[in-house]
């Protein structure tokens, strides 16, 4: 059965040598809802791994509590505690086959013959491995190997499953597949998840909820939309996805929406929660702007380069480089190097933040 998990202020530090406390994770709180797919997510050093860790009960808390349901497991061994986990190495035993290296925890668990059998046999079927049951581990793919792992933990029936980033071995096309393929038997069999990653593309497109960590501390938990669409602060805007930043100060404050006095003109954007002459940062993402022939907010080209369902542009405005990205190019006209042009910025589209955040 799916557990919640709750961490509860929960620090992790080693003492250094001058008697002060070097902080790996720092007062970090969530509340975690049984069935979720969520993501740690942050760059390396971040904290994400080491939280993982002190959840699966590698790596022990130093203060803070954490619980499975109502059950706190700070005390409870790593094998004991209602959880698995699928490593980034696999940490599959080259000796034995693909049935046995599912069966082995069942096995310790001295279940009997008959009951492993078909436990085993039904999550050979969920992960489409039955053919390959009888090869070891150096018969298979790289991916066939991944699922064999995630086969191994999910034939356990953990209340969490925990996952320390499993595809970084993994070529970019595979990684495409088996992110699907993870994400697919998540909500098939309806179990919580713990996944750990820095990439964003992962994060984005398999969570309920994303968790961005930065220095030991959270920055932001939210929906991938929100935490791409509505980021609260700079390093998350920044890290997640391509963001260009125009600082500005607020001329009018309205019911619905503000309005920012930049270098270059005025940008009307939904947002409140700021009062005038506040000053703010600009969040601009790549696809906010549109390039024309026209008089307004006029930039120069100064990069461009098609990638196929998209041109990449980098144009000088207003003494700074602004990204842009438009999309299906071969439906629009496209700007050389040196091109004067106009952008055009999307309300709905942009996001203000406090200068200092």
């Amino acid at each position: 059965m799916a557990k919640t998990v709750s961490l509860k202020s929960i620090y992790k530090y080693y003492d250094s040598d001058k008697g002060t406390k070097n902080y790996a994770v720092n007062d970090v709180n969530l509340e975690i809802e049984a069935g979720k797919f969520v993501t740690l997510l942050g760059p390396s050093g971040c904290g994400k791994t080491t939280t993982l860790r002190m959840v699966a009960g590698f790596e022990e808390i130093s203060e803070g509590d954490i619980y499975f349901g109502n059950e706190k497991v700070n005390d409870i061994p790593p094998n004991q505690r209602d959880c698995t986990m699928v490593f980034q190495s696999y940490a599959l035993f080259p000796h034995m086959n693909v049935f046995e290296n599912i069966a082995y925890g069942l096995r310790i668990k001295k279940l009997s013959k008959d009951i492993i059998v078909s436990k085993v046999n039904e999550v050979l079927d969920i992960m489409n491995l039955r053919e390959y049951k009888e090869r070891t581990p150096s018969q298979l793919s790289g991916g066939q190997q991944q699922r064999v792992a995630l086969a191994r933990a999910l034939v356990m029936e953990p209340g969490v499953l925990l996952f320390d980033e499993p595809l970084s071995n993994l070529d970019a096309k595979l990684r495409l597949v088996m992110r699907d393929e993870i994400r697919r038997i998540q909500q098939q069999i309806g179990i919580t998840a713990i996944y750990v990653t820095h990439d964003q593309s992962e994060a984005m497109s398999m969570s309920d909820l994303v968790i961005v960590m930065n220095k030991g501390k959270i920055e932001q938990v939210g929906s991938p939309i929100e935490i791409y669409q509505r980021p609260q602060t700079r390093f998350v805007a920044d890290f997640i996805g391509t963001a260009n930043f125009v600082e500005g100060t607020v001329k009018a404050a309205e019911a619905d929406h503000i309005v920012v006095q930049t270098n270059s003109g005025e940008l009307k954007i939904n947002r409140t929660g700021f009062k005038v002459n506040d000053r703010v940062t600009v969040v601009i993402r790549p696809e906010a702007v549109t390039l024309t022939k026209g008089a307004n907010h006029v930039g120069i080209v100064k990069k461009s380069v098609f990638m196929g369902q998209t041109q990449e542009y980098e144009v000088e405005y207003e003494g700074q480089i602004i990204q842009i990205s438009e999309h299906n190019p071969i439906l629009e006209h496209t700007f050389a190097v040196g091109s004067f042009v106009s952008l055009q910025f999307a309300e709905q589209s942009l996001h203000a933040i406090p200068a200092t955040a």
